[in-house]
């Protein structure tokens, strides 16, 4: 049953947040406030390159940041949601497939909200957040939605590699045994 675990929860991980991230990419693709998202990013990309150029950076640079940035919002929005919902998953020997879809989907869709409550804590950036257009607030709306999505179906993917038999089994005279199902 250990072994089993072991390549289980590692493959349950690995495809999941594979999943969420293609979901997130096309998602992102696909809808306009995505594109605007992604957009953004690729504007901070180049003027990042071009200021690196200006100070006559290698080229090799480019590709770093860029992975830099992927990589950053990849732990940050597909990796860690799934991630700590298994390691809690794993540790209470949760079964619940609402568990593993809605904690991995509100914590993803969480993940803007608590960045920019880090970043702008004690600013006036909370009091200009009430003063965002309609279009604004729509386009966030819709963003936290596609985070939410990708949230659930990356938690789906777990839960059904790994997350509907985790744990270790019953503990049972001392001993960890294999899950028995009752007998009617």
């Amino acid at each position: 049953m250990f072994v089993r675990r072991l390549i289980l929860v590692p493959t349950g991980l690995i495809l999941a947040i594979a999943v969420g991230f293609i979901f997130l990419l096309i998602g992102g693709f696909a809808e306009p406030a995505g594109r605007k998202v992604l957009e953004g990013i690729g504007w901070i990309f180049l003027l990042a390159v071009r200021a690196d150029a200006m100070r006559g950076e290698p080229a090799a640079s480019y590709v770093a940041l860029a992975t830099k940035i992927i990589w950053g919002a990849t732990l940050a929005v597909v990796v860690a949601p799934v991630l700590l919902t298994a390691m809690i998953g794993e540790a209470a020997r949760l079964r619940s497939f609402i568990w593993y879809v809605a904690a991995p989907a509100v914590l993803t869709a969480l993940t803007p909200w608590l960045a920019r409550g880090a970043r702008a804590a004690g600013s006036a950036a909370i009091r200009d957040a009430a003063t965002r257009s309609a279009q604004t607030q729509a386009d966030e709306a819709r963003l936290a939605l596609l985070l939410f999505l990708s949230g659930a179906v990356s938690g789906f993917i777990y839960w059904a590699i790994a997350g509907r038999d985790a744990g270790l089994g019953r503990v049972t005279d001392g001993k960890i045994g294999v899950r028995q199902t009752p007998t009617p």
